[in-house]
């Protein structure tokens, strides 16, 4: 399974944190590309949402595509480009206020708790809830996160 995790904060947060963020973002990937929780997710695609002065950033609740063909707005207006979103589950998860002032050490940290306490209290869709394995997804977040807190 592919768990992609992405950043849409202010840029001053963006720059701050954004190698410290970045490497995090690689390691996950690769710490749950051989990982498998359901028959029905393949990736999960989740945007760590962070707004300086913003108190409401808009996040929703976890969105499932078990099939669907999205039409992408083109630069050449001739092309028909078209998206297929297969077994994919968007979760946007606001992060907390002390993020912007924390230093580089805690930021990654604050993520793996602030994901950790967002998956075990956050209901799945519908659809994926019964056959998804919360538990041991969760229990692979805190074991990355923690491993990955203790190397560095």
């Amino acid at each position: 399974m592919k768990l992609i995790i992405g950043q849409r904060t202010d840029s001053a947060t963006y720059e701050k944190y954004r190698h410290v963020i970045y490497k995090m973002e690689n390691d996950i990937f690769e710490f749950f590309e051989s990982k498998t929780y359901s028959h029905l997710v393949d990736e999960i695609n989740v945007d760590m949402v962070y707004y300086q002065n913003y108190t409401n950033p808009h996040c929703k609740r976890p969105s499932y595509y078990e099939d669907k063909t999205v039409k992408v707005f083109p630069r050449d207006k001739n092309s028909d480009a078209t998206f297929r979103m297969y077994h994919l589950l968007f979760v946007d998860i606001p992060l907390p206020d002390e993020f912007a002032t924390c230093c580089e050490e805690e930021a990654v940290p604050m993520i793996g708790d602030t994901l950790v306490k967002y998956f075990a209290e956050t209901p799945l869709p519908l659809k994926i809830r019964k056959s998804f394995d919360k538990d041991r997804f969760i229990a692979d977040l805190q074991s990355f996160f923690s491993n990955y807190n203790n190397k560095k």
